[in-house]
């Protein structure tokens, strides 16, 4: 990793400095004012700032969990996040973060929710992605799912990418209606008509006033524990919130000594419940925290005494947001069946963990045009707080098309 420190006048001219000198995957690690020089009477104050940038090759993974800036100074994002770096404010909409970003902070520039080159770029690789499909008509007529030409290509490209028959075929046959299109119309309502399927929830909605409170539920084994530790660990370094813990997971070996490591080093108060009055209780005593993550045990849905278990602890915490975590690599009629069973709790998000673990992603896509509950993050590996994203529908789609694993 190259360090070095930078003194300027301001803020904005150390950013550019940086920019210009170690790029844009630079990393700043501390800000402070700078020493007044000897006989530098009437100079103003300058500004120390020590950048880094690491110089070993960046993993080929997903990206980093990107939310908006809310004009709160924070670090820029490295290719790949560490323990330092900042994934961003979260309450104006997805964007990527940047050096960019940085100077709009620093001058007290309005940023906008979105950025619209990479948002352009994003669908620029998707329309060449389809291109192949959409632009090549067969001789012959040729009949994929009921469709003949691109439309046949298209269908049998989402079915091959474990997008189920039913789902593929309702989507061409809204996309295709009664009008003629040209290829690259269809390639435009392709892509159109499967972001508008794929529904997205947004970061979380954290409180002016009051905890605002995250539960995680869902089967055992999907990684609800490993992800509240991504998110807490977030807000705490990240967002410098006051975090709390409420666990109920007490049938996993060792599953309380993990999560009670794991507060003691990132110095957040860990609440242990048995039981949904205890859980109300300790709920009461986390009134003054900013955040408040629930971890719940797994429950099988098939078993109806656990599923009251869940049901009375939910209903005794009152979650502001119930996240069912399912792993990426489950069926979708089991990942289907879990969102509506936990929706009758007030259940309104769904998170998708080890992305990195399967070979394609159409079960995920399944799930969410099935159930219409939004997704709120992924998941993609066990380092803490890295490994996570916000769920965007361009980013997705964009994986689903090109990452055939196979």
């Amino acid at each position: 990793m190259k360090i070095k420190k930078y003194i300027a006048k301001s803020m904005k001219e150390a950013l550019i400095q940086i920019k210009q000198e170690l790029g844009e995957d630079a990393i700043i690690l501390k800000t402070s004012k700078a020493p007044r020089k000897k006989f530098s009477l009437g100079a103003g104050d300058e500004i120390e700032v020590t950048a880094a940038i690491d110089d070993a090759p960046t993993r080929q993974a997903f990206e980093a969990l990107r939310v908006p800036d809310t004009g709160v100074y924070s670090r820029p994002k490295p290719a790949r996040p560490t323990v330092v770096s900042s994934m961003e404010a979260e309450d104006a909409g997805p964007r990527r973060a940047s050096l960019q970003s940085e100077l709009f902070a620093a001058t007290g520039a309005v940023n906008t929710p979105t950025n619209v080159v990479d948002l352009k770029e994003d669908i620029r690789q998707i329309k060449e992605l389809l291109k192949p499909i959409v632009q090549t008509t067969p001789a012959g007529p040729v009949q994929t799912g009921g469709f003949d030409g691109h439309w046949g290509g298209l269908y049998d490209k989402l079915v091959s990418l474990d997008v189920r028959a039913d789902i593929a075929s309702e989507i061409i046959t809204r996309i295709k209606g009664n009008a003629e299109l040209s290829s690259a119309q269809a390639g435009k309502r392709f892509f159109e008509e499967l972001s508008a399927a794929f529904m997205v929830s947004g970061p979380l909605k954290t409180k002016q006033k009051g905890p605002f409170v995250c539960a995680f539920v869902g089967p055992t084994g999907a990684g609800k524990t490993t992800t509240l530790a991504k998110l807490a660990a977030h807000y705490k370094l990240n967002k410098n919130k006051s975090v709390a813990i409420i666990t109920a997971d007490t049938y996993r070996i060792a599953a309380i000594e993990q999560i009670r490591t794991f507060a003691e080093i990132m110095n957040i108060r860990l609440h242990v419940v048995f039981s949904p009055e205890e859980a109300f209780g300790a709920k009461r005593q986390c009134a003054g925290e900013d955040i408040v993550f629930v971890d719940t045990a797994g429950r099988s849905p098939k078993n109806a005494e656990h599923m009251r278990d869940a049901r009375a602890l939910l209903e005794a915490i009152k979650p502001d947001e119930t996240h069912v975590v399912l792993s990426a690599g489950a069926k979708d009629a089991d990942c289907i069946s879990q969102v509506e069973r936990y929706r009758g709790f007030g259940a309104n998000r769904v998170l998708f963990t080890k992305l990195d673990e399967t070979m394609k992603l159409g079960s995920i896509f399944n799930t969410v045009v099935r159930t219409k509950m939004p997704v709120s993050y992924f998941t993609f590996g066990q380092s803490v707080p890295d490994d996570i994203e916000l769920a965007q529908p361009t980013r997705f789609l964009q994986r689903l098309w090109k990452e055939d694993r196979t």
